[in-house]
């Protein structure tokens, strides 16, 4: 990590950003340690708009991740939205490092910088508040496959620490996630959590594709009705949000779209949930010769 004090070593006049020339960097990040919340949250705004714009990264964005992630640490009212912007900046299709372009790329540097700070942002994975360890957990998961094997050891030991013993099920959920990430493959659908199972059942079905086993469709519809209540089920690299991305995973198989949709109704249609669900499945498949 780096300090504020160490800004100004960084030649941010000869790199860019989506607005141009990266000179604004270094007080935006300034801004993240002043009392000023206005200051903070506008340079928060103005570094998610610069550095990371509509899913591109740029020359600038690779620097700037040590001076965010030493935020993240000092700055702890706002750690779980620095967290947040780490993991979005390293977002990338995993496929994405196998082609030869890869390792010159904007995003190859971030991720880069990002597993090398990683060791002083894992203990956020302990915080006592619940968005810091679920939005530290999808850092982790954003870098998990580019990790060497010592790091993704250690990584591995206290990502299991939180599945094996958080009290909350959520971040235990996630936990599973990024425990798939690094290349585990138990999938606990009888996992006494229904988080869990819903998280177990939908990185299967990733794995089997359309059309899904009975089991999982049965943990869709039972678990899936009435989400954790939180409201910081933040996004994942690859996938997005948890909901949106289990619909765009239900509605590839109309038939058991339509019956976790029933299920989600009948359980009495939490945020519209089953609505929803039935009506995207049915336009999706309308117009097609296997519709519904």
């Amino acid at each position: 990590m780096k300090s504020p004090a160490e800004l100004d070593t960084v030649p941010w006049q000869n790199l860019h950003h989506a607005y141009g020339p990266a000179e604004d960097v270094p007080q935006l990040i300034r801004a993240l340690y002043q009392d000023d919340e206005a200051a903070a949250e506008e340079a928060m705004y103005e570094l998610y708009g610069n550095i990371h714009h509509q899913g591109t990264v740029y020359p600038a964005s690779a620097p700037a991740v040590r001076f965010l992630a030493h935020a993240a640490r000092h700055v702890t009212g706002r750690r779980t939205e620095l967290l947040m912007l780490l993991a979005t900046l390293a977002d990338h299709d995993p496929s994405d490092s196998e082609y030869p372009h890869w390792p010159r790329s904007s995003a190859a540097g971030v991720c880069a910088e990002l597993w090398r700070v990683l060791p002083e942002l894992l203990p956020c994975l302990a915080d006592p508040e619940r968005p810091v360890r679920r939005a530290a957990l999808r850092v982790v998961g954003a870098v998990a496959e580019l990790l060497p094997a010592g790091l993704r050891a250690r990584v591995e030991v206290e990502v299991a620490g939180l599945y094996d013993a958080d009290p909350v099920p959520a971040v235990r959920a996630d936990a599973l996630v990024v425990l798939n990430r690094l290349g585990r493959e138990a999938m606990p659908l009888d996992s006494p959590y229904a988080e869990v199972r819903l998280a177990a059942a939908t990185l299967a079905a990733e794995r089997s594709g359309p059309p899904y086993p009975v089991e999982l469709v049965e943990v869709f519809g039972a678990d899936g009705a009435e989400p954790d209540p939180g409201d910081d089920d933040f996004p994942w690299t690859g996938t997005g949000a948890p909901d949106a991305h289990l619909t765009r995973l239900l509605t590839e198989d109309p038939d058991a779209a339509l019956a976790v949709a029933a299920r989600w109704t009948e359980a009495g249609d939490l945020g519209s949930r089953g609505s929803r669900l039935t009506q995207e499945t049915v336009e999706m498949w309308r117009d097609r010769p296997s519709s519904p």
